[in-house]
């Protein structure tokens, strides 16, 4: 297990007295002081590969800490170092417990030493299987408050997972949804009527949309004409942009379809995949790609440490999905000026509202028609789109205002004046 930490040294693992509410910390070299910020202790699978994990991020680095302390807690953080550095800049202390399943035996044992040394005020889960192992298991360690987090309708099975194993977790949610968490947070309203469908209690939970740092999703000239040439994009050419896991849930046959229309009608069409490379998609997405008419106009890369200089070099950012919550993809292509189409899934005509287009899920027509339209834009119409999806994110989805909103639901429930 990986302790990596600015603020509390080599130290971070060290046992300390229960603390009623104040807590002793390591000041530097061995001095105490005293700390009166409650610790606010978030446990997740990672620190990337997703939406639920970029917002972990953005929360953890814009949390006031001087109001409270921060730690996270990661089942495995291994192939996301330069993350890891992140929260290591922001002053922020992370625990990686190195490992890959959840309810294995060092798993829960290292959860419970992490638990034991940093006694944390509150601990707030991120994913259904982090709720539910790291609700147990915070709520046995002794913590009082515990709030889970949405990210997600649909309740994912684990890779080799049957009907009846997936049938059992779900249930176990739903039972365990009732008395271990304080508070659920979720960051779709779409998801509040899901999980309010299979037992979730409503009155837990509350919609704190994602947020993004709008100062670094910006329209950024440079960053698309740097992008595009890294990427080989001709510099005029209409180009159609992905990011996102390659999971089942995206659809991606979908999208190829429509690729494959749109090239069929407006050859000089490029497309983008970014957050996987051609060997991670299935059979069925590999065959479809090599029957596009132009497969050579079709980049692809892996996850970016730098995503905010790959939307500025899109004419258009697109998910296919036939599930999404609320996708922090859509709020960072609109804070770079991206016009947005996407099906009608989730959030997204919410998050969208009068900037962008959606089609309906699986119809592959649809969403090649809605690009050729968006593609089509004059300049002006073009320019308003990029103007009003940028103010709409500054509105509405940053990064400060959802802060400030877990600011004040943790205040709440750890009953602290702000």
């Amino acid at each position: 297990m990986k302790t990596i930490t600015l603020e509390l040294g080599e130290a971070a693992l060290l046992p300390r007295q229960r603390r009623q509410p104040t807590f002793a910390r390591v000041a530097s070299l061995g001095s105490l002081a005293k700390d009166r910020r409650p610790t606010i202790l978030h446990f997740a699978y990672s620190l990337g590969g997703g939406g639920a994990e970029a917002m972990l991020r953005n929360l953890a680095e814009t949390l006031d800490p001087a109001q409270f302390r921060t730690v996270v807690v990661t089942l495995n953080s291994k192939p996301w170092a330069h993350l890891a550095k992140r929260l290591q800049e922001a002053e922020i202390t992370l625990h990686d417990l190195e490992e890959t399943a959840y309810l294995t035996r060092p798993t829960l044992s290292k959860l419970r030493s992490v638990l034991h040394a940093e006694r944390p005020d509150l601990v707030q889960t991120w994913m259904h299987h982090a709720d539910l192992v790291g609700g147990w298991a915070a709520r046995i360690a002794g913590v009082r408050k515990v709030v889970w987090s949405i990210h997600c309708r649909e309740i994912h099975r684990n890779p080799g997972d049957g009907d009846r194993k997936l049938a059992i977790f779900r249930r176990a949610l739903s039972l365990s949804s009732r008395f271990i968490p304080s508070r659920i947070i979720s960051c779709s309203a779409a998801a509040i009527e899901d999980h309010a469908a299979i037992g979730y209690p409503r009155s837990k939970m509350s919609w704190i949309p994602n947020g993004i740092d709008a100062e670094r999703f910006v329209p950024d000239t440079d960053a698309a004409l740097d992008t595009r040439a890294e990427l080989r994009l001709p510099p005029s050419a209409p180009v159609i942009g992905y990011v996102g896991r390659f999971h089942e849930m995206k659809d991606l046959p979908t999208f190829l379809r429509a690729a494959a229309m749109l090239q069929t009608r407006l050859p000089e069409a490029h497309f983008v995949f970014c957050g996987g490379v051609e060997v991670e998609m299935s059979a069925t997405e590999r065959e479809l790609l090599a029957q596009l008419p132009r497969r050579q106009q079709v980049r692809f890369e892996s996850f970016r440490p730098d995503p905010w200089r790959l939307y500025p070099a899109l004419n258009v950012f697109s998910l296919s999905s036939r599930t999404e919550a609320c996708p922090m993809t859509v709020m960072e292509a609109m804070s770079c000026g991206i016009p947005c189409v996407t099906t009608d899934v989730g959030d997204c005509s919410r998050l969208m509202e009068g900037v962008g287009q959606t089609v309906p899920v699986h119809d592959a027509a649809a969403l090649a028609d809605a690009w050729e339209r968006t593609l089509r834009l004059g300049p002006g119409a073009r320019a308003e789109v990029a103007s009003r999806s940028r103010q709409r994110v500054l509105e509405k989805f940053t990064i400060a205002e959802a802060a400030r909103q877990y600011a004040e639901t943790y205040a709440q429930l750890l009953e602290v004046r702000r």
